[in-house]
């Protein structure tokens, strides 16, 4: 049985709640497939290593980390991981290089390559949630916060030990009422999106 590690945040900023997170622990068991979530620190410092520990040793077949996008109106499947972190805190209080106080953008790794494609199915994805009737887009831009820090940071980790995982980034809209005016989807159509990409990761 093959096994899938998948990754939701906690809320962040002025949000209360993150529809990642919680369409993370609402997830069902997917066929011919072993699940263990885990939900993340908005965090430079401590969100990559609790997904390398699990990863050590649990030692997944496929990694699917989701984040939210504020302001999508569909599911964003990512495609593409950079070695970039932007200028933005997190919420221990912190910036990418540790300090306190702005210091500009930095590398995710100092002097590794510039970026990494994800390695999930993504073409299969894509096509079972169109087919599902669920907005869905690709995405060629994880952004410069922690979102993409993982994504790099995974596909990173994987090329330094020769792995084969299939790993990849599934950003969500907000969830309904979650932001007014904003757009939206409902949680349940987001944990439906969610099981149907874990069902084509391979």
């Amino acid at each position: 049985m093959k096994k899938i590690l998948v990754t939701g945040f906690e809320p962040f900023g002025k949000d209360a709640r993150n529809p990642s997170g919680e369409s993370v622990r609402m997830l069902k068991e997917v066929e011919n497939a072993e699940i263990r979530k885990l939900i993340l620190p908005v965090s430079w410092k401590r969100a990559f290593p609790e997904v390398e520990k699990v990863w050590d040793l649990w030692k997944p077949d496929a990694l699917l980390m989701v984040g939210l996008a504020g302001g999508s109106t569909a599911i964003r499947i990512e495609r593409i991981g950079v070695n970039l972190c932007g200028e933005i805190i997190d919420m221990d209080g912190r910036y990418a290089d540790g300090s306190a106080s702005p210091s500009g953008e930095h590398p995710v790794i100092a002097g590794n390559r510039e970026a990494f494609f994800a390695t999930y199915h993504h073409e299969a994805i894509l096509k079972a949630l169109k087919e599902a009737e669920i907005p869905a887009k690709y995405s060629f831009s994880a952004g410069t916060y922690i979102c993409n820090y993982l994504l790099y940071s995974s596909l990173a980790k994987m090329a330094r030990e020769n792995g084969n995982m299939k790993i990849g980034f599934i950003h969500l809209p907000y969830a309904d009422g979650q932001k007014e005016g904003a757009p939206s989807m409902p949680l349940d159509t987001m944990v439906r999106a969610l099981e149907t990409a874990l069902s084509k990761i391979f």
